[in-house]
């Protein structure tokens, strides 16, 4: 089997006012064709985050961003793409990005996509 899955650390770095210290985090694997929204819901998940009701929106490499589709609407183009379309298979090695969850609190993730791929 070849090791096609993605290794993802997410550290969270801030939240709620406070810049966190040690930086909890968590490291993921998942399929190139896991969605951004698939893996929004992972790191909810693995962060113990039970109220879904907040919005989600990762800020990625070279200014693109992609948003919870409920954050806009269909008709906009406003560049924002949508995260239950946009796959994972869009990152390289090494890329990082910022997840943010939750847009009152503002809690931030750093991502970071690993040198090497997994074999789940």
């Amino acid at each position: 089997m070849t090791s096609t899955w993605l290794s993802i650390r997410v550290d969270l770095i801030e939240g709620g006012g406070q810049d966190l210290w040690p930086r909890p985090g968590r490291i993921f694997a998942a399929a190139r064709t896991h969605t951004f929204g698939q893996l929004a819901v992972a790191i909810d998940d693995a962060f113990a985050r039970w109220d879904r009701a907040h919005l989600y929106q990762y800020y990625l490499a070279g200014g693109r961003q992609v948003s919870d589709p409920r954050w806009r609407d269909e008709d906009d183009d406003d560049g924002l793409l949508n995260g239950h379309k946009l796959t994972l298979g869009h990152l390289k090695s090494g890329e990082q990005f910022v997840y943010e969850f939750d847009f009152g609190d503002s809690w931030l993730h750093l991502c970071t996509v690993g040198a090497r791929r997994v074999d789940p």
